[in-house]
C-alpha cells in the first residue's frame, strides 16, 4: 500500500463514505455503530451529521480480518500467528487455528510432535466433561514444537486482580501442588 493511501489520525469519512467502502446502507451502518458486539467504531457528531475516523474504520477492518492492529508485524524478526494470549482458553484457541492453518489434523500433529495418538485432540477438547485434558509441562513443549510456534511473553500493563481465587475458584489449578 502507497504511504499516501494509509489512514491518518485526523482523516474523517462521511457516512455516505462508509457506506459505500462496505456496500451497505444508512441503517445497516446504525445498525453496526449500535451493536456493541460487533465493536463498530462510534461515530462523531458534527452539526448534526456524523463522521467516522477513518483509522478507527481501518483498525475495526483489520480485527474482522482476523488482524490485531496493534501488534507489530515481527517480534524478534518472527511473523506472530495469535494476538497477545492472556488465558489458557485463548491458548487452545489459538494452538487450535495454528493446527488448522498449518492443514494437519490432529493425528499428524500427534506423529509430528511425538505425542501419544488421539492426544492433540484431548488437549483441544480439554473442556468436554471426561473427554479432555489438561497440559502438563511435560507435553507443552512437544506440542508447541509440533506446531512449529513459540510463546512469546509480553509484559502486560497491569496484573489482573485476584488473579489466583478465581483460578482456584474454577478449578482449573491446585497451587498447593505448584513448586
Amino acid at each position: 500500500m502507497k504511504h499516501d493511501k494509509l489512514p491518518r489520525d485526523n482523516r474523517f469519512l462521511l457516512t455516505e463514505d462508509v457506506c459505500a467502502r462496505f456496500g451497505i446502507s444508512r441503517f445497516t451502518l446504525r445498525r453496526w455503530a449500535d451493536d456493541e458486539a460487533l465493536g463498530f467504531p462510534k461515530p462523531t457528531l458534527i452539526k448534526r451529521r456524523h463522521f467516522y475516523r477513518e483509522i478507527e474504520i481501518f483498525r475495526w477492518e483489520m480485527k474482522q480480518a482476523g488482524y490485531d492492529p496493534d501488534m507489530p508485524p515481527t517480534l524478534s524478526g518472527l511473523a506472530p500467528v495469535s494476538g497477545v494470549i492472556t488465558d489458557y482458553e485463548q491458548f487452545v484457541e489459538a494452538m487450535t487455528k495454528r493446527r488448522q492453518a498449518l492443514g494437519i489434523s490432529c493425528n499428524e500433529l500427534d506423529a509430528l510432535s511425538g505425542m501419544q495418538e488421539a492426544y492433540a485432540n484431548k488437549l483441544e477438547n480439554h473442556d468436554r466433561p471426561g473427554y479432555g485434558r489438561g497440559i502438563g509441562k511435560e507435553i507443552f513443549p512437544l506440542w508447541i514444537g509440533g506446531l512449529r510456534v513459540g510463546i512469546v511473553l509480553v509484559d502486560l500493563p497491569r496484573r489482573p486482580r485476584r488473579l489466583k481465587s478465581q483460578v482456584a475458584a474454577a478449578g482449573n489449578i491446585d497451587f498447593d501442588t505448584i513448586a
